[in-house]
């Protein structure tokens, strides 16, 4: 008799854990620089220095953010020429949601929040539902 294979499902390839440990030593510096740099601030000057690297970091943050969305939109512009039918319907949905959830950031940057006006808050839940309601049909699709 023939031992039938197990699946792993769960299997982590050597360059996989290569990744990983260098995501965990990049999540350990992160935490250790974090630690050192917002740590309680012993004179007025060390706070308003540190509310000043938060707003650089909430700013700067917030445009990378954009040009991440604003990437996965053109990843999704592309598909929308290659494609045709419905293909092309969802990559177009899914272009436009991106990029107004890029846009988004953008407007967050000026408003300094992201609830704050509540219109902005409304935009930003519509584009997350718009996102869920594009995963949900994208996994529908793949059963089928």
């Amino acid at each position: 008799m023939s031992k039938k294979p197990t699946k792993k499902y769960f299997a982590i390839t050597n360059a996989a854990k290569i990744r990983l440990i260098i995501l965990f030593f990049l999540l350990v510096s992160l935490g250790i620089w974090t630690e050192l740099t917002f740590s309680e601030p012993t004179s007025p000057q060390q706070a308003a220095a540190q509310v000043k690297r938060l707003e650089a970091i909430y700013t700067k943050g917030n445009y990378i953010e954009a040009g991440i969305w604003n990437a996965i939109a053109l990843t999704f512009g592309v598909r929308i020429i290659r494609r045709s039918g419905t293909e092309r319907y969802q990559a177009l949905m899914a272009f436009l949601t991106f990029f107004f959830f890029g846009l988004s950031d953008i407007i967050e940057v000026q408003t300094g929040a992201w609830w704050r006006p509540w219109w902005l808050f409304v935009w930003k839940s519509l584009c997350v539902f718009s996102m869920a309601a594009l995963l949900i049909n994208y996994l529908r699709s793949r059963s089928d």
